[in-house]
């Protein structure tokens, strides 16, 4: 399903606004469409076993040699898929049926930390798939080993993992990786990784990188890493929203935040293009909140896209932070945000996850971006650089 030439018309004029600020006068992005993922019809023993994508956070990369996708599917068994890449527009097929490339680790991880530790990155380099992760609310803070790799032969994966970058958390390091070019690389570090969870102490309020190098790397070892941008999360208990006053939206309760970082924003992504460092995820729009969904609506007049008890800042925008990687070597963490027009999103959630660039094409993918029946579905938009 494509937007309609309206919208993509006063999409392309809000970028050909920004264009500027955001890449250099000499580069544009154009929406190409969405691919959708494989629809897999109700079968008792293959919905048992977690064989379908519903639900599926968007946790994918590309891989080149192939023009194909590698998608985690549903949430709870968190296995593999390889996808055909069919182009914008077009229904994605099946080309490896589900596995598990760790060959049984990320079970047996679980195991040791006796909880769920949720999948939420993947990146293709030089033949090996690089992943990682973090415990599901990790609220006391555990660090775990968070990152692993494996081979593209996926018949043959080869797992090496799990590793953990430097002394940093997973709430700081397991959400999100991106390549960096070789100009920008210092001391080996080429793999940018990240973790955004605006209401985790332990997190970064507000987009994140810190630089590594997994080369060589063997389970349980803590490789050499650097900081290049986080921001200091923490709770200010003592300050009272006015659900009145209509200042108080978009106004973050946690200090040291970009602006406007609210309580249940997140980001899934991150890319290099150029010397642009781009983040894509979620931006609240209303009031800091925690609690049941009605009285956040009941307080506000707002309607917040997840349903039960928790953190609250909806509705939400799909958008993009842009920094300038030259800046961000010098201490200057001027940042241009800007929503990300064409987020489906039938539910609400305006959730953007994984992103990877290929040549002149910039993928992202969105959790829940279609239905399939009662079941959300991920997409990957596809866009093009030029």
């Amino acid at each position: 399903m494509f937007h309609s030439i309206r919208e993509l018309l006063i999409a392309w004029v809000i970028l050909l606004g920004a264009a500027g600020s955001l890449f250099g006068s000499d580069v544009r992005i154009e929406y190409l469409g969405h691919i959708s993922v494989p629809q897999v019809p109700y079968e008792d023993k293959v919905y048992t076993e977690g064989r379908h994508f519903g639900y599926s956070r968007g946790t994918f990369c590309y891989i080149p040699e192939r023009n194909s996708f590698l998608l985690i599917g549903h949430p709870y068994s968190q296995k593999f898929a390889e996808l055909s890449n069919p182009g914008p527009g077009q229904r994605a097929t099946m080309v490896h049926d589900f596995f598990d490339p760790t060959q049984g680790a990320h079970a047996e991880q679980e195991r040791e930390i006796d909880s769920q530790i949720h999948l939420q990155a993947m990146l293709y380099d030089r033949g090996r798939v690089y992943l990682s992760g973090e415990k599901w609310y990790n609220v006391t803070g555990t660090h775990i080993r968070t990152h692993g790799s494996f081979s593209a032969k996926f018949d043959d994966p080869e797992f090496s993992g799990w590793w953990r970058v430097g002394n940093w958390s997973g709430q700081l390091t397991g959400y999100y990786m991106a390549r960096i070019p070789d100009e920008y690389v210092e001391n080996g570090n080429w793999l940018l990784t990240g973790g955004s969870v605006s209401w985790r102490g332990g997190s970064s309020a507000g987009p994140c990188a810190i630089l590594a190098n997994p080369d060589g790397a063997v389970a349980g070892s803590r490789v050499p890493s650097s900081e290049l941008l986080t921001y200091r999360a923490g709770h200010d208990h003592e300050r009272n929203i006015d659900f009145a006053n209509p200042l108080h939206k978009g106004v973050s309760l946690f200090p040291g935040s970009v602006d406007g970082w609210m309580g249940n924003c997140n980001v899934g992504g991150a890319v290099v293009v150029g010397d642009r460092l781009i983040f894509f995820g979620r931006q609240g729009k209303g009031y800091d909140f925690y609690g049941p969904n009605d009285d956040y609506t009941r307080l506000t007049g707002l309607k917040d896209s997840y349903g039960g008890k928790g953190y609250k800042s909806g509705p939400h925008d799909a958008v993009m932070w842009i920094y300038n990687l030259d800046a961000l070597k010098q201490g200057d963490r001027s940042v241009v945000r800007m929503t990300f027009p064409w987020a489906l999103s039938p539910l609400g959630h305006c959730d953007l996850r994984n992103a990877c660039v290929h040549e002149d094409t910039l993928y992202v993918s969105e959790a829940f971006g279609e239905m399939f029946g009662d079941e959300p579905l991920p997409v990957i938009h596809a866009l093009r650089i030029r």
